[in-house]
């Protein structure tokens, strides 16, 4: 299993602890030379739908078992 991901700035290796210590995935830094680093799979429009297809599946379950 691999553990660490090397900086796309200065390549030293960055690691599953250094990406738990990042406040959220928007904010992520390089701990070794403070590169902004952009998490791909997490856009905003990802992050919109998510926002809106959670309560609509919520509403749709609630409505489901009461009919």
């Amino acid at each position: 299993m691999k553990t660490s991901t090397p900086c796309p700035g200065c390549q030293k290796p960055i690691t599953i602890e250094d990406f738990e210590d990042f406040s959220s995935p928007f904010t992520m830094k390089c701990p070794h030379c403070r590169a902004r680093l952009k998490e791909t799979k997490m856009t905003p429009w990802l992050l919109l739908l998510a926002v809106i297809i959670v309560p609509l599946s919520i509403c749709l379950g609630i409505i489901k078992k009461a009919f």
